[in-house]
């Protein structure tokens, strides 16, 4: 009987075929993993979390912190080619510059970027000493309308390379610190919505050719 459950075990992995994860055009098309499967459309939808340390291969300053999440939404062959789903940077990093005596700015807001993607953004900011619930309002008003400013003039690819490599969070930064001394600012979180509907007309205009249809 045990032999009969091991025989069957075996054959379902034989039937099975490993699929390249590739990361979107946007970043690089590196290879960030492989994943098994008896059928392509199970791969379909699947994740897979990398750091950007690991797929720039550079290990400086937070990328080993920061981490990037795709999701499946074409198979061609043995290619299992990814979209952006969400970014985030690791609870240890975020632990690490919480400090005794000292303030924790968070704020989210949903925007939608240039050309139409939806997203939410989750940023914090941490301050030298502890600051009034006023400062802390005025501080999480500049953060909001930075995000807000930045999305409604960029485009997605646009808004996720100055969030991720630290442009956004350093704008923020020297405006906020006018309202109290702060030691850092981040985006920490940010999660895709909802992403725009691609019709015939809006491509002929961009003449741009499209893989897959946006949900």
């Amino acid at each position: 009987m045990a032999r009969r459950r091991q025989a069957r075990v075996k054959d379902k992995w034989t039937m099975k075929k490993w699929f390249t994860l590739i990361a979107p055009e946007y970043f690089g098309m590196a290879e960030v993993g492989y994943t098994p499967a008896d059928d392509e459309n199970k791969v379909l939808n699947r994740t897979v979390e990398v750091t950007l340390a690991e797929l720039t291969n550079d290990y400086s300053n937070q990328n080993p912190y920061k981490k990037l999440v795709f999701k499946v939404y074409r198979v061609a062959g043995e290619n299992a080619y990814t979209k952006f789903h969400r970014f985030e940077l690791t609870r240890d990093y975020l632990n690490s510059l919480t400090r005794r005596r000292t303030s924790k700015i968070e704020d989210i807001v949903d925007v939608r970027t240039a050309d139409g993607y939806i997203i939410r953004v989750k940023t914090v900011a941490f301050t030298v000493k502890r600051c009034q619930s006023s400062q802390k309002r005025v501080i999480r008003k500049v953060m909001n309308e930075i995000v807000k400013d930045k999305a409604s003039k960029l485009n997605f690819v646009q808004f996720l390379q100055e969030a991720i490599l630290g442009k956004i969070p350093s704008e923020i930064y020297r405006e906020a610190k006018k309202v109290y001394p702060l030691r850092r600012v981040e985006i920490r979180k940010i999660e895709l919505l909802k992403e725009p509907k691609v019709t015939a007309e809006s491509l002929a205009k961009s003449g741009e050719k499209v893989e897959a249809e946006a949900q």
